[in-house]
């Protein structure tokens, strides 16, 4: 009877699951910096512990996958972006950088490290906010895996083929400024995963609510919703467009306006 009353809910209430009243994406701030001021923030001590936890089970074997401080009993694959690294390791003599910006402490490179041990030559670098580079360093880093304070820092030792902004770009508060230094770095490749856009010519600043099957404690901060047609202008003057994917085929709900988790890879012209 249970089975079959979940059978006839909407598509609609599976898609919600926590993401209801409390939780989910809400608001239409005026600016980042005020949506920021009422929402928690990326850096509570208590989701970096979280992740640290699901990291180091990722680390030891216990599980194969970890993302947001929540554990899998096997690796959610993400093709594009794999099948992206293997073709630029095979069109630079088999050598891969990667600069993974807000990389946690290394989901994406834990999450394809098997798939990449026949490249030759692996760094993985990851710049992150200042108590994630350090409990990198002390626990996580490795010959393959990197952490920096910042991009500047990164560049002085590496010189990546692809800079990949997975589920990130969207809480920096100067997403464009930032955008604009990647550009003046010469990285040849730019990757967005996970970014969700809207229509029209502004952007929306919203508070993403996170429930505590995520880390432990409800969590809360600041993000942007982009506009499409804003992002692209801006990014057509000095890339060309390779290809476009979707990230995650769940629909999800700003307050009452449906969107989807989508990438994206560029090319520097």
């Amino acid at each position: 009877m249970h089975y079959l009353f979940k059978q006839m809910l909407p598509p609609l209430f599976h898609t919600l699951k926590w993401y209801s009243f409390k939780y989910g994406w809400k608001g239409d701030y005026v600016s980042f910096e005020e949506a920021t001021n009422k929402a928690g923030g990326y850096d509570a001590e208590h989701i970096l512990q979280s992740i640290v936890k699901s990291t180091q089970k990722v680390v030891s074997g216990e599980v194969p996958y970890e993302r947001d401080g929540i554990v899998y009993d096997t690796v959610k694959m993400n093709f594009p972006l794999l099948s992206t690294l293997l073709r630029l390791a095979l069109e630079n003599n088999n050598e891969l950088t990667v600069l993974d910006f807000g990389g946690s402490l290394g989901t994406s490179y834990f999450q394809n490290k098997a798939f990449l041990k026949g490249v030759k030559t692996l760094h993985w670098c990851i710049v992150e906010q200042p108590n994630y580079v350090k409990e990198g360093k002390d626990n996580f880093e490795n010959e393959h895996l990197h952490f920096y304070y910042t991009l500047e820092e990164c560049l002085q030792f590496h010189k990546p083929q692809i800079i990949l902004f997975n589920g990130v770009i969207q809480y920096i508060g100067e997403a464009y400024k930032l955008l604009e230094q990647v550009i003046k770095s010469g990285i040849p490749y730019l990757m967005f995963d996970t970014i969700a856009f809207i229509e029209g010519d502004k952007d929306r600043y919203a508070i993403q609510h996170v429930p505590p099957a995520f880390y432990g404690l409800d969590a809360s901060y600041a993000c942007i919703f982009f506009s499409r047609s804003k992002m692209e202008f801006f990014l057509k003057k000095h890339y060309d467009l390779c290809y476009e994917f979707i990230s995650e085929p769940d629909k999800y709900y700003l307050e009452l306006m449906p969107f989807l988790y989508e990438g994206q890879l560029w090319k520097l012209k």
